[in-house]
This record gives C-alpha cells, sequence and structure tokens, in this order.
C-alpha cells in the first residue's frame, strides 16, 4: 500500500488522512521534513515512531502541498471543509457547513480537548479541604 500512495503522490495526486491515517501517510516517508498532525492521544506516538516528522499536536489539520494531515473524526470535517473552500469555493463550502449544522471553520485547535492529569495531592495541598467540602456539601 505505501508504494501505491508514493506512486500516487509522484502523480500529483492529493492524499489526505483523518486521525492515525497519519500513520499510513508517514509509513510512505512523504511526511519525513513537513509539519503533520493526529490525533492528540496519538501524537507523541507519531512522533517516536518518525522523528522526521515534526508532528503538532496543537492544531485541527495540515495542509503540505498535497499532503495533508487532520487530527480527530471531527477534524476530518474541519479538513474537508477547507478542501471544498479551496477547490469548489466558498459559497459550497458555507452551504456544506450548514447542511452538517457545523461551523464553516472551528476557532482554536486540538490543544483545548487534551486531558491533562489532574496533580497529584500532597500533605500541603488543599485536597483535603477540598474533599471535606465535597462531602459536606448538604450542610449550612
Amino acid at each position: 500500500m505505501t508504494q501505491a500512495l508514493r506512486d500516487a503522490a509522484a502523480r500529483g495526486a492529493r492524499l489526505a488522512s483523518v486521525c492515525v491515517g497519519a500513520f499510513t501517510l508517514a509509513a510512505t516517508g512523504l511526511l519525513d521534513g513537513h509539519r503533520a498532525t493526529t490525533h492528540w492521544q496519538y501524537a507523541d506516538e507519531l512522533a517516536r515512531r518518525h522523528p522526521r516528522i515534526d508532528v503538532d499536536r496543537t492544531v485541527l489539520f495540515i495542509g503540505n502541498d498535497n499532503l495533508i494531515t487532520s487530527a480527530g473524526v471531527a477534524s476530518g470535517l474541519d479538513l474537508f471543509l477547507h478542501l471544498v473552500r479551496r477547490d469548489i469555493g466558498a459559497d459550497l463550502a458555507a452551504a456544506t457547513a450548514r447542511h452538517n449544522v457545523m461551523p464553516l471553520q472551528r476557532a482554536g485547535g486540538q490543544a483545548q480537548f487534551i486531558e491533562h492529569p489532574r496533580p497529584a495531592a500532597h500533605d500541603t495541598s488543599l485536597q483535603p479541604t477540598l474533599h471535606w467540602m465535597e462531602s459536606n456539601l448538604h450542610r449550612p
């Protein structure tokens, strides 16, 4: 499959991936030396496996000429609206967004969705007090 993708790229085909599909594009070597993205949960793994790719964990999608990667599945919709707007026009892209009940372009990136671990409780923290408060909300 990777050779077929390389051949298609050599013919000028646009290759786009959604979510972990970036791993398939990465395996072709076509993303080497370029920025790319994937779902934030797998971005570290993509960077570990393919150190010649500049993995950006914060964006919804990235386009490098005819190589385009997107973050999660919903980011794939953002990517496809971008392609419609670029290839066919803003009017059709706006109509497509309305039909699918989604914004034409979302503000922000996937960084807003990344799960960050809660800090560990320490003896000097407010954690015991917060726990007591949550347990005693029924009291005046």
